[in-house]
């Protein structure tokens, strides 16, 4: 049984009462933790967890089963620290519980580490204790931080004998201050009937009754020499009633001698001392054990032991042999039983002596004379004395200096490797380079960074570099032979020519990735999930990237250059992603499955401090990929991939990934008079080249911060884009299926970001684009290319009541729309921008088409109609881009359609969403001194 006492509070330690807890099954062992952490062991070999612990509710609400470590072995011991669960199996493994916090009191899975152990136990502060099985000596954990909660390495502690005289006689002293129970002293009265009981009703082994004392064994007379075992001595009752429960002690009659009445003569100096040990009693039946208030006996004594006697902390104490079967002698150490450390704030960086093997005896003297030597008062007086004095040094030496300038303002910290570089000038080829982080903090902390690249040109060695808080984005590049990635800086990402490096191993070259991320986000202070404001975006590769944005990006008129944008990685591979500002973000991935975003960052190739060590799943996605496969006929050899014009190869992707209708042969074919014409599934006598094509699975597997939604696989999500001010329960959200349906999500929530269920819209014809403005207005895009407008959508109607048909601006077929404030923008399929004109609340679906700029591919509209863009063939110094992130300026309430662009990061880019961006620009941004004028060029 479990029992929680209930109003234990500063005032009132002990409580007031008792309340039993519910349990699952029967707990042998239980553990709670300096926090919210609370496991028990089951008899079974599981544990339980305790959950919903908190300030308001410390008995927590329900237990969770956690299976043992090992599957065919129980567990028998388990301690919890503050974010640390360490357990021990029967087979004396030692396993640490990763993934513990108080949002995850579960953790994550085990971990087997080093060493064999039979005891362990847990600090303040998550430091570790425990007993090992093969030598039972006591062990500390070296190398436990907040930053590696497992340690590093078992080391022994040197513990002193408690057979030396000055350690007996210093050891309740140490008792008392210390306490940890390494070694615990056990009171007895001394008088010669209590004592004669006692041997009646224990055997031989157990009842022997010696003092401690060293005075009391040197005058007590003797016939001849007594050996005295050594004793482990406990203080636990819980220890010494399992070690004794198990053995029943023997009837012998009070007439009958055991074998060990040889050591019975001390006792002498024993019944001497009846007063001073008169108020701890022993049962005169079936003596067990138990605990002494040491102080409390030790003032009894004063004025009663003899002079001889003055000098000991205990003057006289009975000890009851633990194990009398196997005792040692002087010579060997002592074999620990028990050790708690709960007690021990440790500091992890500090540098501790219990390793050393000093000499413990004068170590000791010089403890025991402290002891005895000075009083409470005199303590505190010298204490105090000893802080005056160092405080006045620290004035005297620190405060009348701090004017200053300090000697060493910064420490430096260096990385290394060997790379390949792709040359910024011609012949463009990759060349070997030495790279080099060279990372260095200030006197206030701040954290800064330069990149060298080191290079050979014409014999003569020159360099590169790069300040990293210059660095706006580390990209991957896809690259078939290459492990390469790409840093681009604002000036880099106006030319669109980022620095390309290449490692030599995929793992090395994630490893310089996570590097340079964790130095680009201390540098500019960023840590922790992306913020509710932030900008998502994904590159054609589907690498998710989240910028947090500025005050000043949508400022007038003067914003702020959307090319100095920092970028950082999440872990994750998806093809849409979707948000708002109350911060739920949903994604789709390649293969249609929708996901969640759980709140965390990280994940991928983000280890340690890069990444949230909760809320991190594993992900996959898949992809096909099609190539054709094309044939020539002629009248020699029929069908052959020779001498195929120059318009087609024998491998081709020109009429790109869709599938073409027609149909095919029982082969796969598809015939036609020529290349540029329709295909079909048979051959005829005009037919004169063929094709057919080949399709390629690709499946990854990665971890993020994301969690599958299911069953429905989708093609476009879009969220309700919250303004500041605005509070709503449920969020609307609307979803296309990948068969075309329209659904609505019923259930999202902050605390549910994944809603509960679907809601099936009606529609005529399969639909392929969908988005909800911030006054709820839905728009959506059918497959023929026209707009439709759903009506009547509210809270208390989520999926309106009847779609009104839009047609599509003349000749063209929309594929994309995007719903702001008041704006509607959409884009067809030859890449024209569009803006609906005339929509107001009475008349939501507007009345006509303008057209705003080309070589558009994906266009995102914010609660406050901020338009961003992924524009196609942008202009570099080195040739047009595709794929780039582009900001329209000028866009105001006066002037929805904005004036120009300014362009970002890019190209390679394929998906971009500032829905969660509703953070109002101040009032006016005076430029900088010097700040170069906005590019606006038309695309």
């Amino acid at each position: 049984m479990v029992w929680f006492r209930e109003g234990i509070y500063h005032l009132n330690p002990e409580g007031s009462e008792w309340e039993e807890v519910s349990l699952p099954g029967e707990v042998i062992q239980i553990s709670c933790g300096p926090g919210d952490l609370v496991w028990a062991v089951l008899w079974e070999g599981q544990l339980l967890v305790r959950e919903g612990v908190s300030r308001d509710c410390p008995k927590g609400t329900s237990w969770v089963t956690v299976d043992s470590p090992s599957p065919d072995v129980g567990a028998t011991h388990v301690a919890v620290g503050v974010n640390v669960v360490w357990a021990l199996t029967k087979d004396n493994k030692v396993w640490f519980r990763r993934g513990i916090n108080s949002h995850n009191p579960c953790g994550s899975g085990w971990i087997n580490m080093v060493g064999e152990m039979i005891m362990i136990n847990v600090g303040l502060n998550d430091q570790v204790l425990a007993i090992s099985s093969e030598d039972r000596a006591v062990y500390y954990r070296q190398g436990v931080t907040s930053s590696e909660l497992s340690g590093k390495t078992w080391r022994a502690i040197t513990v002193p004998r408690d057979g030396d005289r000055s350690h007996s006689s210093a050891s309740a002293s140490s008792l008392q201050s210390a306490g940890i129970y390494f070694c615990g002293e056990v009171r007895a009265q001394s008088a010669g009937s209590d004592v004669e009981s006692e041997r009646g009703s224990t055997d031989g082994a157990a009842g022997l009754v010696t003092s401690s004392s060293p005075e009391s064994l040197v005058d007590a007379p003797t016939d001849q020499p007594v050996e005295t075992p050594r004793i482990p001595k406990v203080t636990s009752d819980s220890f010494i009633s399992e070690l004794v429960s198990d053995r029943e002690p023997p009837k012998t009659s009070r007439e009958e001698t055991p074998p060990a009445v040889l050591e019975e003569e001390p006792l002498a100096v024993e019944e001497d001392l009846k007063d001073p040990c008169a108020g701890v009693a022993i049962p005169p039946q079936d003596p067990q054990w138990c605990n002494v208030d040491l102080e409390e006996a030790q003032i009894q004594q004063t004025g009663v032991v003899l002079d001889s006697l003055d000098t000991c902390s205990l003057s006289s104490v009975a000890t009851y042999t633990l194990a009398m079967e196997d005792p040692y002698g002087a010579d060997e150490r002592p074999l620990w039983a028990w050790v708690s450390g709960g007690g021990c704030n440790v500091d992890s960086h500090s540098q501790l002596n219990w390793f050393n093997s000093m000499n413990a005896s004068s170590l000791v003297q010089s403890v025991q004379s402290m002891s005895l030597s000075v009083s409470p008062a005199q303590t505190a007086a010298w204490r105090r004395q000893i802080f005056e004095q160092l405080s006045e040094r620290t004035k005297r030496e620190m405060d009348d200096f701090r004017h200053y300038e300090q000697a060493i303002e910064q420490s430096v910290w260096v990385k290394k490797g060997t790379m390949q570089w792709w040359r910024d000038w011609k012949p463009y080829k990759w060349i070997d380079v030495h790279f080099a982080l060279e990372q260095f903090s200030g006197a206030e902390g701040n954290k800064d960074g330069i990149l060298f690249i080191y290079y050979n040109f014409y014999e003569e060695k020159k360099y590169l570099h790069a300040f990293v808080n210059d660095v706006t984005i580390l990209v991957p590049v896809l690259n078939d032979s290459k492990h390469s990635f790409a840093i681009y800086t604002p000036e880099r990402t106006k030319q669109r020519w980022p620095i390309r490096l290449s490692a030599a191993t995929e793992l090395e070259m994630q490893d310089w990735l996570a590097l340079l991320s964790v130095s680009c986000c201390d540098s500019r202070g960023i840590q922790g999930p992306p913020s509710k404001q932030a900008a998502w975006s994904i590159t054609c590769k589907g690498d998710i990237f989240v910028s947090e944005p500025s005050p000043s990006l949508e400022a007038m008129p003067y914003p702020t250059p959307c090319d100095q944008m920092f970028w950082r990685q999440v872990g994750g591979h998806l093809r849409i992603v979707e948000c708002n500002s109350v911060g739920i973000v949903w994604g789709i991935g390649y293969d249609h499955t929708a996901w969640v975003h759980t709140g965390g960052y990280g994940g991928g190739f983000f280890q340690g401090l890069g990444s949230s060590t909760d809320n991190i799943y594993t992900q996959s996605d898949s992809k096909s990929v099609y190539i054709y496969e094309n044939q020539r006929w002629n009248p020699v050899t029929g069908y052959t991939n020779r001498g195929l014009p120059t318009d087609r190869y024998m491998w081709s992707d020109s009429s790109g990934l869709h599938d073409v209708s027609g149909g095919a042969d029982r082969d796969g074919w598809q015939y036609a008079a020529d290349f540029p014409a329709l295909y079909h599934g048979h051959k005829t006598l005009k037919d004169f080249v063929r094709r057919r094509r080949w399709a390629r699975k690709c499946k990854l597997t990665t971890t993020g911060p994301w969690q599958e939604v299911p069953p429905i696989s989708l093609s476009d999500v879009t969220i309700l884009p919250c303004a500041a001010q605005i509070s709503v329960d449920v969020v609307p959200l609307w979803a296309i299926s990948n068969k075309g349906d329209v659904l609505c999500r019923l259930g999202v929530s902050t605390l549910t970001p994944a809603g509960s269920s679907w809601l099936h819209v009606g529609t005529d014809q399969p639909f392929k684009s969908i988005s909800i403005g911030a006054a709820s207005q839905v728009w959506a895009i059918a497959k023929d290319g026209s707009a439709f407008y759903r009506g009547s959508v509210s809270a208390e109607s989520p999926a309106g009541d009847s779609w009104y048909h839009i047609p599509s601006p003349a000749k063209q077929k929309l594929k994309q729309v995007s719903v702001g404030r008041t704006s509607v923008y959409t884009v067809d399929e030859n890449g024209n921008l569009w803006y609906r004109q005339g929509v107001t609340p009475s008349y939501p679906q507007g009345s006509s088409w303008e057209h705003i700029s080309n070589n558009v591919r994906k266009v995102s509209v914010g609660p406050l109609d901020q338009v961003w863009i992924i524009a196609d063939k942008v202009q570099g110094s080195h040739g047009l881009s595709c794929g780039t992130v582009c900001h329209r300026l000028g866009v105001q309430p006066m002037e929805p359609k904005g004036q120009s662009w300014d362009y970002g990061i890019g190209g390679g880019w394929d998906h971009i969403t500032v829905r969660g961006n509703c953070m109002e620009p101040p009032a006016s941004v005076c430029p900088l001194w010097g700040a170069w004028p906005l590019r606006a060029p038309s695309l």
